[in-house]
């Protein structure tokens, strides 16, 4: 009787170790995906245009980091830390971004991978996004580079190009089906909309929280199915109530 009892206490010590191992595994696999940061976009905009869309350096990066961190296949940078890294080595988030720093940003950041790029307008009504992504771990300067060109009221779908283009290059899986969905809908968002999401992400960055706030609400209730415009929302309220 003792040596059953020895066999069921073994037994249930094992299966005990399974189960823990079993309930540690994702977040295991969790922390052992990818680290993404992205960096403020340089505006290559010359003459009128280039003050209005001046947004675009935060909020291009913005709404790729939001795309790409849909995939659980990938961990993300939050973008504050970025600012705090780019403060302390004394770059300008508005000025470009050479191979150098961006390696050097993203060995301090921990990241494995470190996406910038450049957006540049005619002057008639079309943009050109150009990302360049460093797989900061292997040394190599530029391992991709993504260029999306359109109609500016096409923005939405050009940041998700990009977006695109680089999961295939980073080999994420494919997203679940509610994920693909908000996907969508963010990339047939209008250009107003992106803009206007760009101003509050600007105003954000630069330290003017209750500004973003407000018009964040104001995008929200305009257009309540734009899902990133809600997602902020929800985070700078949640920084507030700490």
């Amino acid at each position: 009787m003792r040596r059953q009892r020895s066999r069921f206490c073994l037994s249930a010590a094992l299966l005990a170790t399974i189960v823990a191992s079993a309930a540690r595994l994702p977040s295991q696999q969790r922390d052992a995906a990818p680290l993404v940061g992205v960096l403020p976009f340089t505006n290559g905009v010359v003459g009128d245009e280039r003050a209005a869309l001046n947004p675009l350096v935060s909020g291009v990066p913005e709404l790729l980091l939001i795309d790409l961190a849909r995939n659980p296949d990938i961990r993300i940078v939050e973008p504050a830390r970025v600012r705090r890294v780019l403060n302390s080595q004394k770059l300008d988030p508005e000025a470009r971004i050479d191979d150098e720093a961006a390696a050097r940003i993203g060995r301090i950041l921990g990241a494995q991978w470190a996406i910038r790029g450049t957006f540049t307008s005619d002057g008639r009504g079309a943009i050109r996004l150009t990302a360049y992504m460093s797989n900061v771990g292997s040394g190599a300067p530029v391992e991709h580079t993504a260029t999306a060109e359109g109609k500016q009221a096409n923005l939405a779908a050009l940041i998700g190009q990009i977006a695109e283009r680089f999961s295939r290059d980073m080999h994420l899986s494919e997203l679940p089906r509610e994920s693909r969905r908000a996907r969508e809908l963010t990339q047939t968002a209008s250009y107003e909309t992106t803009l206007a999401f760009a101003r509050a992400i600007e105003a954000r960055d630069a330290g003017r929280a209750q500004q973003a706030i407000a018009m964040l609400k104001e995008l929200a209730s305009k257009h309540p199915e734009y899902e990133p415009a809600r997602s902020e929302l929800t985070r700078l309220h949640s920084d507030e109530a700490r």
